[in-house]
């Protein structure tokens, strides 16, 4: 179905006031359907409330813009919270717009509410006042943290008690090993009362995938038990170094986890452009190299070379390597006295609105993320 975004409204930003915004969402559709085409109707649809956590008015303006191509398929009504605790004068001001989805002629016109509420200084502990008011009864909360290292301040604990689901991108954290370490902890405390998703993991479910697949037939299975050495590239450069990073991270603490491996401890490289992970494995000790490399070309996502080695008789090595556009990944397996084979695969690259309205389709607990999450947590630790 194609269809076009538009805000349909936004009014002026004032004192918060629960009462009056309710009255303004109010107002806002009976004059949306005023103002229709004649013969087309406006729907009022809401299926979730979404609150959105930024750190910056710019960063709000800019989820409003994301929002459009959320609401289509998770009709909602948003609440953006813009916490600044550093601003000054302290204070909460809220304004209402909605979102309006125009389909092809002759079908329903979809609208989807949003309310923005600024918290600056002091008054960020008075969020909650305002925005647990909003939330739709009886129907699913999810809360989306689109800021740096998931740690919530204390003010925000109402809201989250109230959450079903968190969505958290770690490609936006600055210190992944740290960040990731926090991540894990909050994961666990939360586990049985709130189910997470973090968008950065979603970014590898087409190398999770491949590596799998690579790794399904009973000969391959000998070699993945055998696995000695991996290696992991990824890129260096600026802005993508922490997504890079953390999708270097996870993809070691998802093999560890799935291959029953037991940290050991962890090795710097001279001039911090590598480092070593080292593990116990059943058949014996597994060195995993992480380096970050400058890579020239346009593709987005997640690292761009994986290399493991498998010991033993004969011996075998996996490559899979991303192709300078991010959405080919050759496959090249070699085994001692046996011609190569490589195959190429397409992947499937979404961008952050595509990611979030994949993980909204899920509400369940993601197990295989929290253990390869824990697993790096321990890495780190050790």
């Amino acid at each position: 179905m194609s269809e076009a975004s538009q805000l349909l409204t936004f009014a002026e930003p004032r004192p918060a006031n629960v009462a009056e915004l309710e009255s303004e969402l109010a107002s806002l559709w009976r004059s949306v359907a005023e103002e229709g085409k004649a013969g087309q109707a406006v729907m009022r649809a809401c299926a979730l409330t979404l609150l959105l956590y930024v750190e910056s008015e710019d960063a709000g303006r800019e989820v409003s813009g994301v929002l459009g191509g959320v609401t289509p398929q998770n009709p909602c009504r948003a609440v953006v919270m813009v916490a600044r605790p550093e601003a000054a004068p302290p204070g909460l001001t809220a304004w209402i717009s909605g979102q309006g989805h125009l389909p092809i002629s002759g079908e329903k016109q979809l609208c989807c509410e949003q309310v923005t509420v600024v918290a600056r200084g002091e008054a960020v502990r008075d969020l909650d006042n305002v925005v647990v008011p909003l939330i739709v009864p009886g129907l699913p909360v999810v809360v989306w943290w689109r800021a740096g290292r998931f740690v919530p301040p204390e003010y925000f604990g109402n809201i989250l008690r109230l959450a079903n689901r968190v969505l958290v991108d770690s490609a936006r954290f600055s210190a992944p090993d740290i960040d990731l370490l926090a991540l894990a902890a909050q994961v666990q405390q939360l586990a049985g009362e709130v189910t997470f998703a973090d968008l950065n993991w979603s970014r590898m479910t087409p190398w999770r995938e491949l590596v799998a697949q690579c790794f399904d037939g009973a000969e391959s299975r000998a070699y993945r038990e055998r696995l000695s050495q991996v290696q992991i590239e990824y890129e260096q450069e600026s802005p993508r170094v922490s997504a890079q990073a953390g999708q270097a991270l996870l993809l070691t603490g998802w093999l560890a986890s799935r291959l029953k491996w037991q940290p050991e401890r962890t090795r710097g490289e001279q001039g911090g452009e590598g480092r070593s992970f080292f593990f116990k494995s059943s058949q014996g000790p597994v060195e995993v190299r992480q380096i970050a490399r400058a890579f020239a070309g346009s593709g987005k996502g997640v690292c761009f070379s994986l290399v493991m080695k498998a010991a033993g008789d004969p011996a075998a090595t996996f490559t899979f390597e991303r192709g300078p556009d991010g959405r080919m990944a050759v496959l090249r397996r070699e085994i001692e006295d046996r011609p190569p084979v490589e195959g190429a695969s397409r992947l499937e690259v979404l961008d952050e609105v595509g990611l979030v309205n994949e993980e909204m389709k899920f509400a369940g607990r993601d197990r295989i993320y929290e253990e390869a999450l824990n697993m790096v947590a321990r890495m780190v630790a050790a």
